[in-house]
């Protein structure tokens, strides 16, 4: 990673700011916003004023902060902006375009798959967290391009350097690989000449054909074997004494997220292809009446609750809405280790 010198004028002109003093340093080398990370040079961002004070202590060179504060040492800067968020936008924004570098904005399956095909290469960074944190990244790296999963664009204008994947539908004709088949949570695809099965259910087929489409826009490489299937459509199999199971080993399996339009997917895909099966719903109470047409439904108001009622109901796939794939894993993992001939 290269060094970096952040001009504290440059920071006053980009952010539309003012400097409320006239402080003896002129360049930051760095920008945080968590007091226990602050090195010496820093720019701090005060999400919470109270905390500038101690930022100067472990060594910031100016704080960047909006509403009253109390400047405690003139000998660092007090820059002032009306929106601070807007403030790291614009910040963000100036030095993607002197450096020549284009942002793409991914959702949260684009990020996932990208980030586990794509082949390592020095001119692309894939990144999910904060936005101060990406700021700093993108003044360290050298990358042309940036893919980025997070928080903080909503409300801010893209250009041509903060750019979103286009989310119209690709034409089956337009897609970069055929597909040759596919089951409830697998697809068999023809891409460059060579078969994959992958752990994506059909509906994520639009999904993965935009990443391969931006990879290959920005001429990025990717390996599809190292593909592991998305956190938002991860299946677990629950076997008789219930504990997670292998896949095609139990007849039970449990998939959930937290996100609305997702399920209605899910809802609508099982609808489709596993007319057979017993479809039941679990859901909070506020969207039992809304979800009680299409299946049967279960309401649960705690995760011991719906444990419980996962546990003691009869199904073939339980599509739960309102809790993440993890607190399954931990609360069906077994810990029992598997012995051979040889631990005797």
């Amino acid at each position: 990673m290269r060094a970096i010198q952040i001009g504290v004028n440059e920071v006053v002109e980009v952010t539309f700011g003012a400097l409320l003093n006239q402080p003896s340093i002129s360049f930051f080398s760095g920008i945080c916003d968590e007091v226990e990370n602050v090195k010496k040079g820093d720019l701090f961002i005060a999400a919470n004023t109270q905390d500038a004070h101690e930022a100067i202590i472990r060594g910031a060179f100016g704080v960047l902060f909006s509403g009253e504060i109390a400047m405690s040492d003139n000998e660092v800067a007090w820059i002032s902006v009306d929106d601070l968020n807007q403030a790291l936008f614009r910040i963000l924004r100036y030095y993607l375009m002197i450096q020549n570098q284009k942002l793409f904005i991914l959702k949260e399956e684009e990020y996932e798959i990208l980030s586990q095909i794509a082949i390592p290469k020095k001119n692309f960074l894939i990144f999910k967290g904060k936005l101060i944190t990406l700021i700093g990244l993108i003044l360290k790296q050298e990358s042309s391009y940036i893919f980025y999963f997070g928080l903080g664009f909503e409300h801010y204008s893209l250009s041509k350097e903060i750019q979103v994947i286009n989310q119209e539908k690709i034409a089956d004709e337009n897609l970069p690989f055929v597909v040759n088949s596919f089951s409830l949570f697998e697809i068999r695809i023809f891409y460059k000449k060579l078969d994959y099965a992958l752990p994506l259910p059909k509906i994520f087929i639009q999904t993965l054909a935009r990443v391969l489409l931006l990879a290959e826009e920005c001429s990025l490489g990717v390996n599809l074997e190292n593909l592991t299937g998305v956190s938002a459509f991860k299946p677990l199999y629950l076997d008789v004494r219930g504990f997670i199971s292998k896949p095609g080993a139990t007849n039970r399996v449990i998939l959930s997220t937290e996100d609305n339009k997702l399920y209605e997917q899910y809802l609508a895909y099982f609808a489709l292809y596993a007319k057979w099966a017993k479809l039941t719903l679990f859901v909070p109470p506020a969207y039992n009446e809304l979800f009680s047409p299409f299946a049967e439904v279960f309401s649960y108001t705690s995760k011991e609750e719906l444990f419980t009622l996962l546990l003691e109901k009869k199904y073939n796939f339980a599509l739960i809405l309102g809790a993440n794939t993890q607190i399954f894993e931990e609360r069906f993992q077994s810990n029992l280790v598997e012995k051979n001939l040889f631990d005797f």
